[in-house]
């Protein structure tokens, strides 16, 4: 699968709940009076730094996010639901909002990877923690580099099996802090020694974090699509649970807007787009 513009505004439209466009992409148009006058009203730019607080936004109205919300109430309560992941068959309502980007600020082509046809006989490390390689997805490059100052978290552009010093291990995917929070507000009744709580819950396990992808089908090819997002986790800002199958970024309520988003930034950074085709 090579770069494709359409499919990865496609996959991005699917986790955002939103219409997304591009810069290049309206350059592409001619608009006449007509076209502009249905063109949307308020286009919202976003950028790479904006990415996750858009998400966690976007799955407050996300009906594919509130049964992913149901189902980890129901792993981390140990009752019926655990058995029963989300239905495929749950889909969102388009919310009305229109962000666009420049795909050169936000993409990065060349951090692109093809892993559909691997299958991996090694056992990779990153951040000193076992990084299980999104075999079978192809990996759309989401521009970072010298986005948080500091590029260490990242590794090295040479890549083997080994983690580098400094670097943040692997998860996939993620739901939402406000969505979190009603999984255990008035369901779940923490023990002794437990603290599940309000954050962003992800995955090191991409076979778990399918379960939660969002899915599309391309107006392009037709084809339908799985998508979820690859992360770099803090690991000073990690809690793990469920013998380390669910990674959580606590983020205490009463924070403002800015006090969130600083929180948010230094835990949990995503810097791959990851689609499979159903």
């Amino acid at each position: 699968m090579m770069f494709d513009r359409e499919l990865a505004l496609e996959a991005l439209s699917a986790v955002l709940n939103a219409n997304v466009t591009s810069t290049q992409t309206q350059s592409h148009h001619v608009f006449t009076a007509a076209s502009a006058a249905a063109a949307p009203q308020q286009q919202q730019q976003l950028s790479i730094k904006q990415f996750i607080p858009s998400l966690l936004d976007a799955d407050e109205s996300s009906q594919v996010s509130r049964q992913c919300f149901f189902h980890i109430q129901g792993i981390l309560q140990g009752g019926p639901q655990a058995a029963s992941f989300p239905s495929v068959t749950q889909k969102d309502t388009v919310r009305a909002k229109t962000f666009i980007i420049d795909e050169n600020e936000f993409f990065a082509p060349e951090f692109n990877y093809d892993f559909t046809n691997l299958q991996d006989t090694e056992t990779y490390y990153r951040g000193g923690e076992v990084y299980e390689r999104p075999c079978g997805w192809f990996r759309y490059g989401l521009k970072v580099l010298n986005k948080y100052g500091d590029n260490t978290w990242l590794g090295t552009s040479y890549r083997s099996t080994q983690s580098v010093p400094g670097e943040w291990p692997v998860s996939f995917h993620g739901t939402s802090k406000e969505g979190a929070e009603g999984i255990i507000d008035g369901y779940y009744k923490p023990g002794p020694g437990q603290a599940y709580g309000r954050g962003i819950y992800s995955t090191p396990y991409v076979a778990e974090a399918v379960h939660y992808a969002k899915t599309f089908t391309s107006n392009k090819n037709g084809k339908k699509y799985k998508v979820i997002l690859q992360n770099r986790i803090n690991p000073q800002y990690r809690l793990k649970y469920n013998n380390d199958k669910y990674w959580l970024i606590p983020v205490p309520s009463g924070l403002s807007n800015e006090q969130e988003r600083v929180m948010v930034e230094r835990a949990i950074r995503p810097y791959g787009l990851l689609l499979k085709q159903v």
